[in-house]
């Protein structure tokens, strides 16, 4: 699995240029990375049976806030949304391929106590198919825990296939094929 979280990065680094050389020009431009309110990253690589998903979001399209929690109910809602995300319930794939997450990483710079600024919420799964053959799609239902994503940037690998396309919460599941 070394080699798809290989991938996996390459990915995120050719992606993050790819938007900075995009930018580089424009008139008004102010870089903050690849960071956008409203938009998420998803990058999915399989290999045999054993898969890597890894998503990045502005806090905000997560928590509703990208700055320490200011109260008692603002300290619930990171717990709870973390908690959602360690879960790995905000996706599935096709009940036949049998995948299941083995190990779950969630990070953000709240959990830390990030004062201000532009936190993100990056998580990585990997992931075990049983058939993977029968894997077809990806289905994200965020529900209470992504109310502010309108829109993630899907790349994915498929034993050797790649493929992208943009996932909005009227668009359904992602075609992996």
């Amino acid at each position: 699995m070394k080699w798809v979280t290989g991938i996996l990065m390459l990915s995120g680094v050719m992606l993050s240029q790819a938007m900075a050389d995009q930018h580089q020009n424009d008139e008004g431009y102010e870089s903050h990375g690849s960071h956008q309110h409203g938009v998420a990253t998803l990058t999915f690589v399989l290999e045999g049976n054993e898969a890597e998903l890894a998503f990045d979001s502005p806090a905000v399209n997560v928590f509703g806030f990208e700055h320490k929690p200011a109260d008692e109910a603002e300290q619930l809602k990171l717990q709870l949304v973390l908690d959602g995300f360690r879960a790995g319930a905000w996706f599935s794939f096709d009940s036949a391929a049998g995948c299941a997450v083995s190990t779950a990483e969630i990070n953000s710079e709240l959990e830390r106590g990030a004062e201000q600024g532009h936190a993100d919420l990056n998580a990585s799964y990997s992931l075990l198919c049983q058939d993977p053959e029968q894997l077809q799609q990806l289905s994200i239902q965020f529900g209470e825990l992504g109310q502010g994503v309108e829109k993630v940037s899907v790349q994915w690998i498929v034993n050797g296939t790649q493929g992208a396309a943009e996932w909005t919460p009227a668009s359904g599941p992602v075609k992996l094929q």
